[in-house]
């Protein structure tokens, strides 16, 4: 066995539990039940998430190597960010983001979660719409905007319309989810998502993550997500200590209107 066969395994092993564990027989003892099916919820629920992202990735987003960012057209919000009319996607998007939030960067999703720089990609809806890596002394996370057309939208995993985003938490693993009318007639859910277990998540396992969803009275759905990142092959490097936004700035962020446009 050579040295890259040996390193991949794990990975290897990771993934083969991952896709079985929604095949197994859960044990009927108390409790192991819950874990098991909050576990597989979480799952579908980020698997939901990566596969729309798949369509609002950014056509020039790039990931290289094991995880390192395309950090060449990085912003950070810690300095000033390129200013007018050759500003790139990450910059503009930097100066939406509260100081110190560290160095941002796009990078594609899609290509991460399917482990290929081959994975076709296309152009997010809005101005502001793709995926960010959040650099950090400690480690990598990232923010992602995805908006979409009702058309877009998979009402089967994540609801359609102006259903309450939180119709199901706590029991689809959501943490703390709360929604709130917006005078607009919007619908507003903001929750937090826990860490999944890197033994019974598919593909790269996903770190804590703050998530919010405004669902617009016209039909479309605006996602954002604020992720400590990912961990397993394909990851951007470690993982962040904390989300790179707090909720309070992620509910700030998901509101305002620019994102829309």
């Amino acid at each position: 066995m050579n040295q890259e066969t040996a390193e991949a395994e794990p990975d290897h092993v990771r993934d083969l539990l991952g896709r079985a564990v929604d095949g197994i027989q859960v044990p009927m003892g108390r409790g192991s039940g819950t874990v098991f099916a909050k576990a597989s919820r979480v799952r579908r629920r980020r698997r939901a998430a990566a596969t729309g992202a798949v369509a609002a990735v950014v056509a020039a987003g790039l990931l290289l190597g094991p995880g390192v960012p395309a950090l060449g057209h990085g912003a950070s919000t810690e300095s000033s960010p390129v200013g007018g009319g050759h500003a790139t996607k990450a910059s503009r998007f930097a100066k939406l983001l509260p100081p110190g939030t560290g160095r941002i960067s796009e990078f594609s999703l899609a290509r991460l979660m399917k482990y290929s720089q081959s994975v076709p990609v296309v152009r997010p809806r809005g101005a502001y719409g793709g995926d960010y890596a959040v650099t950090r002394p400690e480690g990598v996370g990232y923010i992602s905007v995805h908006l979409a057309t009702p058309a877009e939208i998979d009402t089967k995993a994540d609801g359609g319309g102006l259903e309450n985003p939180c119709k199901d938490a706590p029991k689809d693993g959501r943490v703390d989810c709360t929604t709130q009318k917006l005078s607009d007639g919007a619908l507003l859910g903001v929750w937090e998502t826990p860490a999944t277990d890197s033994l019974l998540a598919p593909d790269p396992s996903g770190g804590r993550e703050y998530d919010a969803v405004l669902r617009l009275a016209d039909g479309r759905s605006l996602t954002v997500r604020a992720s400590t990142g990912f961990q397993g092959r394909g990851r951007l490097g470690p993982l962040l200590v904390e989300p790179p936004l707090t909720r309070a700035q992620l509910t700030e962020l998901i509101r305002n209107p620019v994102l829309l446009k």
